[in-house]
């Protein structure tokens, strides 16, 4: 089944109009991107990707000394600006529907540099995590590739041909590794998740943000079909979140129908 594909019978639910930021999180590997894409196609939402907003407003950035972090992570002033122009000036998202953040935070500093941006806007903010074990992130990392021909995003996964592995789906190009999908840079990336991942967890329950977490072992479409499930409870339904997990995370895996590997 492609994921994001609409099941017969299945429709947009009217009633997810919560004014949330929704910030997807979880391990490089995770399908954090393949998750978000679809439930934005699906349901016609803004996205934001910090490493995207980064480009855009460049200019914003030109006074501060360039990164010097490994993985090409920028200071708590450049997320300040950044998180500024796309909420505030531009005002990403300015309808009553949610907005999806890929892969942000990445930091218990950056939640509430988000959380600061979100009382300015009048939004609250949702967390929705996707965990997966070590062998699961690696087996997806040493197989996913992207096209650097008929996509913008270096980072989102390609369509692979069904009759050439190596090959675009869409154009027919050959595919290419993300540059941190190398062995070193993802054991780098991975380290870096681990380690702040808890503290991102805790300071969400201190301001009381509903946070669901969606096992992310199973194949990408029964991934994308929990996580839309989690996607909706946070979005029409926060205070039961909050009341069931009591700051803490739930595993939202819908045991009956697909038990945890």
């Amino acid at each position: 089944m492609r994921v994001g594909a609409q099941h017969a019978g299945e429709r947009q639910d009217a009633s997810i109009v919560a004014s949330s930021l929704v910030a997807v999180i979880g391990p490089p590997g995770a399908g954090k991107t393949t998750v978000v894409t679809a439930l934005a196609q699906l349901r016609g939402l803004p996205v934001f990707r910090l490493r995207q907003a980064l480009i855009t407003y460049s200019d914003m950035l030109a006074d501060l000394a360039p990164s010097t972090d490994p993985l090409g992570w920028v200071g708590i002033h450049a997320v300040h600006r950044i998180l500024r122009a796309a909420f505030i000036d531009d005002r990403i998202g300015a309808g009553v529907g949610p907005v999806l953040l890929d892969n942000f935070p990445g930091t218990a500093q950056q939640l509430h540099q988000l959380a600061e941006v979100a009382a300015v806007i009048g939004r609250s903010m949702a967390l929705l995590e996707l965990r997966a074990n070590g062998s699961t992130v690696a087996g997806r990392v040493a197989t996913r590739r992207i096209c650097t021909s008929c996509s913008s995003d270096r980072h989102a996964p390609a369509s692979v041909s069904v009759t050439d592995p190596v090959r675009c789906a869409r154009c027919g190009a050959q595919l290419v590794r993300r540059d941190s999908d190398t062995p070193t840079r993802h054991a780098l990336r991975l380290a870096r998740y681990r380690v702040n991942v808890d503290e991102i967890i805790e300071q969400a329950g201190c301001l009381q943000i509903p946070h669901l977490a969606v096992v992310a072992n199973h194949p990408p479409d029964v991934v994308y079909r929990l996580a839309q499930e989690a996607f909706i409870k946070l979005t029409t339904q926060p205070g039961s979140v909050l009341r069931m997990t009591r700051g803490a995370s739930y595993d939202y895996c819908l045991t009956h129908a697909y038990p945890s590997p």
